[in-house]
């Protein structure tokens, strides 16, 4: 699956594309220095359960499986990792393989029982230790280039989950220094107080919607700030962020972690789960506007999003047709399930007039037009009926 500045996911209820947009979650996790197991799950994902709570049920007794990385530059290109947490040890890499351009492969390493990793034959290197997914301290130049590589990522990969707790009323300073937007944003107000050079950039989507609104920090003496969101021309209502509607709440959290990944996190992958929760649709093609300027900045973060809808879709697609995004910067993902559970991927880019290329499903996005179409000969027959 490709990624580009702006990756759009989309698919059916339990189709798995919450387990893509989440396995980017674990990837990132996994690059955690010292960490004991090759696959990390951050516990907002397990939910008191284990891996194989998660793992592909198609294959009983299986649990182990693949992961692959891809780059455009550079002599290293591919790396498939073949993950195994099926035995009472901690997951460990079983199997990893480095491949070129041309998919000459580089150099390859097995994992016997309780030791480290060593090279297959017809490969030098001495034995290779892992923490997570990176190899420590290697001799081997292109296990170097690997370690380099994913010791970059390390702490750039944020995930923000699709339910999202809301702000709370009187938010407290403090800890600015070491703070982290929680997986369900619920800190997500604090960085309005602690970083407010974010205030902006997050002001300014409230700023664009109809009725414009204005987004405000405002300190309670000796106790903490307030978090207000009054309309344009009516400052004196003085309302509560956490009294307004839910969707209002719900995306700030989205704009903050936009807006961390825009100015504090160079290089930054963000994942967001339903960034559209709870927004009418002509504030989610305000916010994919919104997301659109970023992903067209000179060096942009990578920007995934896990998505059901149509409107934000349409505004994507409307600014690459205006010329306001390089059709090149975004990626349509469609994820499906057949009937026998397995899940694919299929991966389009845009043409510079918005459409998709081809590729794209037919029925992907179509409910709107199929139900209206039902509509519409319902009441064609009502209408031919004596």
């Amino acid at each position: 699956m490709p990624l580009r500045p702006l990756t759009l996911l989309y698919g059916r209820n339990n189709a798995g594309k919450n387990a893509v947009a989440r396995a980017l979650a674990i990837f990132g996790a996994s690059l955690a220095e010292n960490t004991s197991s090759a696959l990390v799950i951050p516990p907002e994902i397990l939910r008191e359960g284990s891996f194989k709570d998660l793992a592909w049920r198609g294959d009983a007794g299986d649990y182990s499986f693949d992961l692959g990385l891809r780059w455009d530059a550079g002599q290293l290109r591919e790396a498939r990792y073949t993950l195994d947490s099926a035995s009472s040890r901690p997951a460990y890499i079983k199997e990893l393989r480095l491949r070129d351009e041309d998919g000459t492969e580089l150099w390859a390493g097995v994992t016997p029982p309780d030791r480290p990793m060593r090279p297959q034959s017809g490969h030098v290197g001495e034995d290779v230790s892992f923490e997570g997914l990176l190899p420590q301290d290697p001799k081997v130049p292109i296990l170097r280039e690997l370690a380099d590589r994913l010791a970059d990522l390390q702490g750039r990969i944020r995930w923000l989950g699709g339910l999202r707790t809301r702000q709370r009323r009187l938010i407290e300073r403090g800890g600015g220094a070491t703070l982290n937007l929680n997986a369900d944003g619920s800190n997500a107000a604090s960085f309005l107080i602690e970083r407010p050079h974010l205030l902006a950039d997050i002001k300014d989507f409230y700023a664009e919607l109809t009725p414009a609104r204005d987004l405000e920090v405002k300190e309670v003496l000796n106790l903490g700030h307030r978090i207000t969101l009054n309309l344009k021309n009516q400052a004196t209502f003085d309302i509560d962020l956490v009294d307004t509607g839910e969707g209002m709440a719900q995306v700030l959290p989205v704009l903050v972690a936009a807006a961390l990944a825009k100015h504090e996190e160079p290089g930054a992958l963000l994942v967001v789960e339903e960034p559209e929760n709870q927004l009418h649709p002509d504030a989610q093609a305000l916010l994919a506007r919104h997301l659109c300027r970023i992903a067209a900045r000179p060096a942009p973060p990578t920007l995934v999003m896990e998505t059901h809808s149509q409107a934000f879709l349409l505004g994507v697609q409307l600014a690459v047709a205006k010329g306001l995004l390089p059709a090149e910067r975004v990626g349509l993902v469609w994820v499906d399930q057949d009937a026998n559970g397995r899940s694919t991927i299929t991966s389009v880019d845009l043409e510079s007039s918005g459409h998709p290329r081809a590729g794209w499903p037919v029925t992907a996005l179509a409910t709107e037009l199929l139900l209206a179409s039902e509509l519409a000969e319902v009441n064609l027959k009502r209408a031919g009926d004596p």
